[in-house]
């Protein structure tokens, strides 16, 4: 595969309930014996995934404060520490504020290579440089950059809001991600044509984002229902 990304349960220690029918999209989140006992879980199936690339396939693991670090070792691990490419923060500023502490507003993704060679399409995920930047662009004299170059790579903070209550794609899943943020990794990280996994696919967001995009997917997870729901919103997918 020419990518996989895995969002797996994130050691919350608690139960997720889904938003309808009964809940039936939930998943519980309590089911190991320790954080040692996730991370093997955790483990068998980075190492089950790891044939599956590419020679020059990525691999994104999409995690929070819980466990991501004690991730990023193991991940090292498998794939070699010359192979981690970028922390990718997801910052999706939603509503409430902690009391206590700084308000945890972000999850991180783990992007690693599957060798020194891998595709990254910038110009596909450009934003525009600031207004001051193309002032600076003007002067003939230390410039760094061209008057015509309007557009960059974005930095490793991707700014996406996460999906409110009344958002159209909503489905009810708990833990869902929103599309933009998937059509963004996939842009980026793959050609037309090429090739996604997400093997605790959820509610089927990744595997949407790779149908919108032309992309070839193939995607699993334990939950029957959720199965069924991916399936039913890839199928109402229309073409970009």
């Amino acid at each position: 595969m020419d990518m996989v990304y895995l969002d797996p349960p994130f050691f919350t220690n608690r139960e997720h309930k889904g938003g309808r029918e009964n809940g039936k999209f939930g998943f519980d989140d309590r089911l190991w014996d320790g954080r040692n006992d996730y991370l093997l879980w955790l483990e068998q199936r980075i190492r089950a995934i790891h044939p599956l690339l590419a020679p020059t396939g990525v691999f994104l693991l999409h995690l929070d404060w819980h466990v991501v670090h004690y991730a990023k070792v193991l991940c090292d691990q498998i794939f070699g520490e010359e192979r981690f490419q970028n922390e990718l923060i997801w910052y999706y500023q939603t509503g409430g504020a902690s009391k206590d502490r700084f308000s945890r507003k972000h999850d991180t993704i783990l992007f690693y290579s599957n060798s020194d060679t891998f595709p990254f399409d910038g110009k596909s995920i450009a934003i525009p440089r600031t207004p001051k930047a193309m002032k600076r662009a003007q002067c003939a004299t230390g410039a760094r950059i061209k008057a015509t170059d309007t557009h960059k790579n974005p930095d490793d903070v991707l700014v996406i809001p996460a999906l409110n209550p009344m958002a159209n794609e909503r489905t009810g899943y708990p833990t869902q991600k929103p599309v933009e943020l998937l059509e963004r990794l996939i842009k980026a990280l793959t050609s037309e044509g090429g090739s996604v996994g997400d093997f605790c696919c959820g509610s089927g967001t990744t595997l949407v984002a790779a149908q919108r995009l032309g992309r070839r997917w193939m995607g699993c997870d334990i939950n029957a229902a959720a199965v069924e729901l991916a399936r039913q919103r890839v199928e109402n997918v229309k073409l970009t």
